[in-house]
């Protein structure tokens, strides 16, 4: 085997590698760290040059890694921990003194927090350190028992925090009042006059996104409302999901998010679209229109909760927006 110049092999490359370890896909790993899913690509086409090896094989339902790979990623992974811990002795800060706070949000809206909630810390010096993990079934009881301290997530009830537990919480955080259709860049229905009754004519993939109650979709309630049918697809409940069922099954899907826009700027290949004014009250003539929360726990005396409050309110609003 030849011999491996490190010097060639940069911190994001080695970072890159390290995530379509876990996560299989380029898509994935482009909204995780905000680069462009071309980006990704490049450098993965690096590291293959500088590792000498494939690392990855790609199958329908991913990237699968390889023997060599398997060898590699824990060293990566040192690496990072590593490059970290390093970070931290920079900024003077330890572990004793930093505020840990776990945060689970919609991936579709979360997808450029990293980056801008890290800058707002940095640049207010706030001795914080946090996670974010996507919204699920499970995160509101999480909430509640003090394993998360934060939620984002929606709801079509005034009665978010009495439908769920009296220690909770909840701040509105938007209205979700408008729709955005989301398909592939050549998908037909791009070519027709787009409407609520031309979106039901293509199969549909039901993402219900940050709900605190999985239910079925509104566009499913609206279609039965008004007799029409509509060929679900596939229910799922990340972007991550959504992505691959759009691509592979040539589906279309309705959201409610205007942050949609953040993440297909690196996906060349999907559209997004709003509907128009029209549409969308005719939408909500008996649907609710849905609401965006933070909720969290009245018990947690974390000391830099006020103020995390407040960055998520601010970040929240410039993401919607």
């Amino acid at each position: 085997m030849n011999s491996i110049s490190f010097s060639n092999l940069d911190l994001l490359s080695i970072n890159i590698l390290v995530n379509l370890y876990e996560k299989k896909s380029v898509t994935k790993v482009s909204i995780k760290l905000n680069i462009s899913a071309p980006k990704v690509s490049r450098c993965l086409k690096h590291t293959r040059e500088v590792l000498g090896n494939e690392l990855f094989i790609r199958k329908k339902h991913g990237l699968i890694p390889n023997e060599f790979a398997d060898k590699v990623y824990p060293v990566a992974k040192k690496i990072l921990v590593c490059c970290s811990e390093l970070q931290k002795i920079n900024c003077g800060v330890t572990n004793d003194d930093l505020c840990h706070f776990e945060i689970s949000a919609p991936d579709i809206i979360s997808f450029p927090f990293p980056k801008l909630l890290l800058s707002m810390i940095h640049s207010e010096k706030e001795n914080i350190s946090f996670n974010i993990s996507q919204w699920g079934r499970s995160s509101i009881d999480d909430v509640i028992s003090g394993k998360t301290d934060f939620g984002i997530c929606s709801s079509d009830s005034d009665d978010v925090v009495g439908s769920s537990d009296k220690n909770l919480i909840s701040i509105p955080l938007a209205k979700l009042d408008s729709l955005y259709l989301i398909c592939d860049h050549n998908h037909p229905l791009l070519k027709k006059n787009i409407n609520l009754n031309s979106i039901a004519n293509y199969p549909y993939v039901d993402c219900n996104i940050g709900s605190i109650v999985q239910s079925r979709s509104q566009f499913q309630e609206y279609c039965k409302q008004n007799t029409m049918q509509l060929d679900v697809e596939v229910e799922v409940c990340g972007a991550y999901s959504l992505f691959d069922c759009l691509r592979e099954r040539n589906a279309v899907t309705l959201l409610p998010f205007s942050s949609i826009y953040n993440v297909i700027n690196s996906m060349p290949d999907f559209h997004a679209c709003r509907l128009s004014k029209v549409e969308v009250e005719h939408f909500y003539t008996n649907l609710s229109i849905p609401t965006l929360y933070l909720v969290y726990n009245r018990n947690n005396q974390k000391p830099n909760l006020p103020w995390l409050v407040d960055a998520i309110k601010s970040l929240v609003s410039s993401t919607l927006n």
